[in-house]
């Protein structure tokens, strides 16, 4: 994968995981707010350590190239992705007409859509985020 590939993988998985475990979004926080807990958890994520399927991410990126931005993440989700308007409305709950988790079996790589699930409620845990029931 190159590193748009890695980016967009890494979107629409962490998007999907999020609509897994019952978030329904819309995703309203600032890069400020958000990117600090995600790099936290990314940080202690397992799969986060395979360099073929996931960029490394550090606060500011590299200007060699080698790391990128958590906001990359976001900028790499474009008008054709099941999760474009991820920003303006509810999460797609039916990704390409699948359940988020048939979807992140399917589409995303790299991870189990348990292990997606794990990252998405521990970000969620980070940023304070209860979910409704």
């Amino acid at each position: 994968m190159n590193k748009q590939q890695k980016l967009k993988n890494t979107a629409e998985g962490l998007l999907a995981g999020l609509a897994a475990v019952g978030f329904e979004g819309p995703w309203r926080w600032a890069h400020c707010e958000w990117e600090g807990a995600f790099l936290r958890v990314w940080k202690m994520w397992p799969p986060a350590r395979d360099a073929k399927v996931f960029r490394t991410f550090q606060v500011g990126g590299s200007a060699d190239g080698r790391t990128s931005q958590a906001r990359d993440i976001l900028f790499a989700v474009k008008s054709t992705s099941p999760f474009d308007g991820y920003d303006r409305g509810p999460l797609n709950p039916a990704p390409r007409g699948l359940t988020p988790e048939e979807y992140l079996e399917i589409w995303e790589e790299g991870a189990t859509p348990a292990e997606w699930m794990v990252l998405a409620l521990a970000f969620l845990t980070e940023m304070d985020e209860p979910l409704r029931d």
